[in-house]
């Protein structure tokens, strides 16, 4: 392309049309880069629950820290990353330990809150 100067990162296709803002990417912090370079659990270091599902019916959440609420269709858990709302028809937990929590039934969403 003689005569013509491209400047990095831009697309020339859509010189016409506006930049999109792009949000700042956050930075690991050294705790979060030694788990990553020795490649330990983050949900163990960083003290982050691990959701293990099984289709639709069987949940379970290891590292939460309490029980918010336990109602019938509805079950929140508190966690160091922020809330986890489970919700479906006949859902129940049917084990509970320190460590996990076992959430079974027909779950029709989960949703992460801070």
């Amino acid at each position: 392309m003689k005569g013509k100067a491209l400047h990095k990162g831009k697309n020339m296709a859509g010189a016409g049309k506006k930049d999109k803002k792009l949000k700042p990417v956050k930075k690991p912090n050294l705790k979060e880069r030694v788990t990553e370079v020795l490649e330990l659990p983050k949900e163990i270091v960083l003290n982050m629950p691990k959701l293990t599902m099984l289709g639709n019916g069987d949940l379970i959440v290891e590292n939460y820290k309490g029980i918010l609420e336990y109602d019938e269709g509805i079950i929140r858990l508190n966690t160091a990353s922020g809330i986890i709302r489970v919700t479906g028809a006949d859902i129940y937990i049917k084990e509970i330990t320190m460590e996990s929590i076992m959430i079974f039934g027909n779950i029709q969403s989960l949703e992460f809150t801070k």
